[in-house]
């Protein structure tokens, strides 16, 4: 069931081997989303600061005050769930005054059927020399309604401000607001340079888009998002995993690959590739498409935007039109196989001038598609690439990365800026860094609002749609029959995958990527009919005899990187035709005091982590320069 579809409910529960408590509850469980009031102890003194004489006239006077705060908090005593007692010089026989007050404020002027948690503790006096008695109230209201109150007339629109929650404000130097790769680059290297900084990321964990974990059938751990890194081509990310001692291994890559084409026939090869080709009658279309797509990438410079011819600024689909390379139905499936494996879009829904600048910034498109010693599926890590993530979190100061802090607005006026989280807490800082998924601001209210050709173009970038399955084995079975765990596919769901084991944990797996619209069919069956789909195809791309082995799986784990919240797809925001051309100027350009990383944002290794991290330290470097000179870029 859905956490929208959980209703808030209190439920009052007593221990079996106890015996009846009578008037009160051993236990009580307060669930889903709800607001909790507690009270300060209260006294049974008048407002005029005198008591009543009698014990019994006091506990009435302390329940009254009880009621009054609950009220004033938008709660009443029928949303009563604990009671405490303080009783001075308490005897067994005090016992009625403080019980029927109680009972008859609860059943009798609210109705309530249920008896709350009651904590008596006798104590020699109170503050007061006349006081006999003081009581505390915990309620629990279900939902966040309450009561309006005069306060509420001066409330910002979308919730609560420091006027209704004085939580004091966090002043440092900076603010980096993500704590994906580039946001921990960038809060590192801040650090580094002595700038107090804090990180707030949004969700329960840090790492963006990568995300390792342990496996539950053995030793070992599995990438569930980014996984690869390479020591020649992308330098950053490798040199941090020198800094901090991580070990790295060799992508396998002995043996045969299957390929799946449009009619559904396997083909095994060393190079799928090339027997896909000669499988059919495209051959030469297929070899052509991939050498204009080399070389239409080769002749892009990354560092500019605005050169792109103006009548090729179209889709990657009419692109290949206007080539003569889209007549047939196996390349168009190809075409849609490449583009959704690289950036999860279709072929309509890609720009061209996009789609070729991303792949040059990945070291042209035999980098983008290989592994080996340059390719892009180089190195894993030993502990999965979030080690990386917890290494640079865990050598920053102390309690600066901060969890479960979705931004709600980011406000520039005047010297400072102002971040507040969504649940109301705020950061005051000279600077702000930006490092999150572009079709993520949304999720932001900028004061002043977002200039035109930035909001313009982050407003129109379309998370790749994304998921990632990992089957593991008992034993690495595809090895055994000479395949190297790459198993490509026209029809899906499978679109590509990679084998991710490590015999140091015997730990033997494969990683299936789902795409593109195949992706998007795909999402909407059920979770067990998404992992049958899986595990049938690889059962089908590597036939009758190894079958029975691809179904033998051992454990299964699943993101779907399109429904995970704050980041809505991978492995990045695409952009359609057109977009890069017009507004690709303004895409790092700070705002005031506001700079922007995000792997989206590099020049190199878009959507890898490298560019994650060459980001972040570029969004650094335009902090620490700005705030050495004093000025805003």
């Amino acid at each position: 069931m859905a956490p929208r579809d959980v209703h808030p409910y209190t439920s009052f529960v007593n221990g079996t081997s106890i015996s009846d408590p009578g008037w009160y509850s051993h236990g009580v469980s307060i669930n889903g989303a709800g607001r909790l009031v507690l009270t300060s102890g209260q006294l049974g003194q008048f407002k005029d600061g005198s008591f009543p004489d009698t014990f019994g006239g006091q506990v009435k006077q302390a329940i009254a005050n009880v009621v009054d705060v609950l009220r004033a908090a938008g709660t009443s005593p029928r949303d009563i769930v604990q009671l405490r007692f303080y009783a001075v010089d308490w005897t067994l026989d005090a016992g009625a005054d403080l019980v029927k007050p109680v009972i008859a404020l609860l059943t009798e002027e609210y109705g309530v059927t249920y008896r709350p948690l009651t904590t008596l503790i006798p104590v020699a006096k109170l503050a007061f020399p006349a006081a006999k008695i003081e009581v505390e109230a915990v309620a629990s209201v279900g939902g966040l309604s309450r009561p309006w109150t005069e306060a509420d007339g001066h409330l910002p629109p979308g919730g609560a401000s420091a006027v209704a929650r004085p939580v004091p404000s966090v002043e440092v130097d900076a603010i980096v607001v993500g704590g994906g790769f580039s946001g921990l680059a960038a809060a590192y290297e801040l650090q580094q340079a002595g700038i107090k900084t804090v990180l707030l990321e949004a969700r329960h964990r840090i790492g963006g888009r990568s995300r390792s974990q342990p496996l539950k059938s053995g030793p070992g751990v599995i990438d569930m998002g980014a996984t690869w890194i390479n020591k020649w081509t992308q330098p950053a990310v490798y040199a941090l995993t020198e800094k901090f001692g991580l070990e790295t291994a060799e992508q396998y890559t002995d043996g045969d690959e299957v390929f799946q084409c449009i009619d559904g026939q396997a083909v095994r090869s060393s190079d799928s590739h090339q027997d896909q080709a000669s499988a059919d009658d495209v051959a030469a279309k297929v070899q052509q498409l991939y050498a204009t797509i080399a070389e239409a990438a080769e002749q892009r410079d990354i560092r500019k935007w605005d050169d792109f011819p103006q009548n090729e600024d179209v889709s990657v689909a009419d692109w290949m039109i206007e080539k003569g390379l889209y007549d047939d139905a196996a390349i168009r499936a190809q075409c849609s196989h490449l583009t959704s494996a690289i950036v999860g879009r279709e072929p309509h829904e890609t720009g061209a001038h996009y789609f070729f600048d991303y792949i040059k910034s990945c070291g042209g498109w035999v980098s983008c598609v290989t592994e080996g010693e340059y390719g892009a599926q180089s190195l894993k890590l030993k502990k999965g690439t979030s080690s990386i993530a917890v290494a640079l979190a865990a050598a920053m100061e102390p309690g600066s990365v901060i969890i479960h802090s979705p931004v709600g607005s980011i406000t520039q006026y005047g010297q400072k800026s102002t971040v507040t989280t969504v649940t109301g807490q705020t950061f005051i800082a000279k600077k702000v860094v930006l490092a999150i998924p572009t079709n993520t601001y949304a999720n932001i209210r900028f004061s002043p609002p977002l200039p035109r050709a930035k909001k313009a173009l982050v407003s129109r970038t379309k998370p790749g749609i994304y998921a990632k399955m990992v089957l593991t084995y008992a034993s690495p079975w595809w090895r055994h029959a000479g395949l190297v765990g790459k198993f490509t596919s026209m029809l899906g769901p499978i679109c590509f995958s990679w084998e991710t084991s490590d015999e140091a944990t015997r730990q033997y797996s494969l990683a299936l990527f789902i795409a593109g619209r195949r992706a998007s069919e795909w999402h909407a069956l059920s979770e067990l009919a998404r992992e049958e789909a899986i595990i049938e195809h690889l059962a089908t791309l590597v036939g009758p005899q190894l079958a029975s082995k691809a179904r033998d799986v051992l454990e299964v784990n699943c993101v779907e990187w399109t429904k995970e919240d704050f980041i809505g797809g991978a492995p990045t925001s695409a952009m359609g035709p057109g977009l890069l051309n017009q507004y690709g100027s303004a895409l790092r350009e700070p705002f005031g005091d506001l700079h922007f990383g995000g792997g989206e944002l590099a020049y190199e290794w878009k959507g890898y982590l490298e560019g994650a991290v060459t980001s972040g330290q570029r969004a650094a470097s335009e902090v620490i320069k700005a705030l050495a000179s004093g000025s805003k870029l």
